[in-house]
């Protein structure tokens, strides 16, 4: 009582994602969607934008329009397949346990056998020789499904683990959910899995999980907890919340490797993610959705994670659209979304173009 809280919204940045997420509801279809915008260093949170929205005015109407709790704010409440923007985890664990290098190459035949089940890429085609970068700008799953049996079960749980799948992050909000992280040992969990839980199937995170675990990447390897308390004042004095670190699970070179490799398969892509005038990394999702025991091919949960500038990432920004119509495509309606954003973030935080930032170093 009588503490009065200052919160790490910007409230200009939270307007600005509110109104492109509506936006992109209607351009791309989808039946909802939730964008956080994170400073990836500290691990405040500047805008954390999802429908449905209520009218706080007439707070009375709560329940009219959640009809679930976890539905008040599926950036942590509601755990889901996020498909392929779990693969920089996987290509993090791979690096860092030294089961690949960047130029590690394999021939992609377009399947393989995991635990007596057969594993294809998202087109059903082979891509050939590849590299980790090419594994990564062209999203293929074969390849994730091979590092991840390299590495062994015991290997990649153990990194999934570290990175906080399956467990709290902590954040300060109320309605948290841990997700599930099956492991080996688990009743349901199976030889095939894997395989697919590399690329983000058959495993269930929320939005804040990821960013968490992702911000070691952008942190040169530590990972930050989200937070929305900045400050607390009570008697006329400032309480500041400090950064907390929520551990290292990869070194500073598999991170800055790895940022690396992200930014360049954007740009290889020509990704309708890319900001001009600012390096950013990032991955895209696209998870067929599961329905009665079976994924649908035709509903998916689209999103993507990036950051940036790439040198000195200053925000993460984490975009979901549940069951786009437009396009079932990440790549083409979750990432230009991230672009629209992250361009908006830019001015609002006042962080110059990468060739200004490199001048005034310079100087």
């Amino acid at each position: 009582n009588g503490t009065t809280l200052i919160l790490t919204i910007n409230r200009d940045l939270q307007a600005a994602a509110e109104k492109i997420l509506d936006d992109a509801l209607e351009t791309y279809g989808a039946k909802g969607g939730t964008i956080v915008v994170m400073d990836p260093q500290t691990g405040e949170l500047l805008a954390i934008a999802a429908t449905q929205r209520m009218d706080l005015n007439e707070f009375w109407n709560y329940g009219a329009i959640y009809h679930n709790a976890s539905d008040f704010n599926p950036a942590i409440s509601t755990p889901y397949e996020p498909g392929s923007v779990l693969k920089i985890l996987t290509m993090a664990a791979a690096l860092d346990s030294g089961t690949v290098t960047p130029g590690t190459t394999y021939l992609d035949t377009g399947s393989i056998l995991v635990g007596g089940a057969m594993i294809q890429n998202w087109d059903q085609n082979p891509w050939g020789v590849q590299d980790m970068t090419g594994c990564l700008q062209h999203s293929l799953n074969v390849c994730m499904a091979t590092i991840s049996t390299s590495m062994g079960a015991t290997t990649f749980y153990s990194y999934m683990s570290n990175f906080g799948l399956g467990h709290l992050t902590g954040v300060d909000m109320a309605g948290e959910a841990a997700g599930r992280l099956k492991i080996p040992g688990d009743s349901d969990w199976y030889p095939v899995d894997l395989g697919t839980n590399a690329f983000g199937q058959g495993v269930a995170v929320t939005p804040i999980q990821i960013m968490m675990a992702a911000s070691s990447i952008a942190n040169h390897g530590r990972s930050v907890t989200p937070h929305a308390l900045f400050a607390m004042v009570r008697d006329e004095r400032q309480y500041n919340v400090p950064a907390q670190f929520a551990g290292s699970p990869i070194s500073a070179q598999t991170a800055d490797t790895l940022s690396e490799m992200l930014a360049n398969s954007l740009e290889f892509e020509g990704s309708m993610a890319l900001v001009p005038g600012y390096r950013v990394a990032g991955k895209t999702g696209t998870a067929q959705i599961p329905v009665n025991g079976f994924y649908d091919s035709t509903k998916t949960n689209a999103s993507f994670i990036g950051w940036g500038p790439v040198d000195d990432p200053q925000f993460m920004i984490y975009v979901w659209l549940e069951e786009p119509s437009a396009s079932i495509w990440g790549s083409e309606t979750a990432a230009p979304v991230f672009a629209q954003i992250a361009e908006k973030t830019v001015i609002l935080l006042d962080i110059p173009p990468d060739s200004i930032r490199n001048q005034l170093a310079q100087k």
